[in-house]
């Protein structure tokens, strides 16, 4: 058996090893030593030293995996926001709430209990004074508006319970990954 001299990288002891040997363990410091062949030279290298830093660039690994993973997700939530935005009468985008539902559909609603007063009390007086019953009609329209502002305020209601449920599963999701990469260190 072919038997080769070397120095320990760890303490600098000389070292006799089998040609064929991957590892060996010094007899002076007891390092565990890795043994590199490239070409016709040979060298040691401590396998502690590459076991913390192998751990080390696993941890990176798993730090830049749950970064991106938490990159990914708010990615994501963004492009589902959007989805859940709601265009205002002069373009304006603004997220649903529920309390903006309910306001907007009793200010509308109000509008047209007014509207609905107030058009049957001309068209009363106008009816008692000979006008044509043509603007008895007047009065419907108030009665529209109050069915279109409650048919509204349950449409955005549903839309600001639908963004807020998607919103607290994306927080919780978000709390996940960043539980599982404070775990991981």
């Amino acid at each position: 058996m072919k038997v080769i001299s070397l120095n320990c990288n760890h303490c600098g002891a000389p070292l006799d090893v089998p040609a064929k040997a991957r590892f060996a363990t010094c007899g002076f410091c007891q390092a565990k030593l890795a043994i590199e062949h490239v070409g016709n030279s040979y060298s040691t290298t401590v396998l502690d030293e590459l076991k913390e830093t192998t751990d080390r660039i696993a941890r990176d690994v798993a730090e830049i995996k749950s970064s991106s993973e938490i990159k990914e997700l708010d990615s994501r939530w963004q492009q589902e926001r959007l989805s859940h935005m709601v265009t205002g009468k002069h373009g304006r985008q603004s997220l649903p709430t529920k309390t903006g539902a309910v306001a907007g559909g009793v200010m509308v609603a109000v509008f047209g209990l007014f509207w609905t007063i107030m058009a049957a009390g001309i068209t009363g007086a106008g009816s008692r004074m000979g006008a044509p019953g043509v603007f008895s009609i007047f009065p419907l329209f108030g009665i529209v508006f109050i069915v279109f502002g409650v048919f509204m305020s349950f449409q955005v209601y549903s839309r600001a319970e639908s963004y807020e449920q998607a919103n607290q599963k994306y927080l919780d999701e978000r709390r996940k990954l960043a539980r599982e990469n404070v775990h991981r260190d």
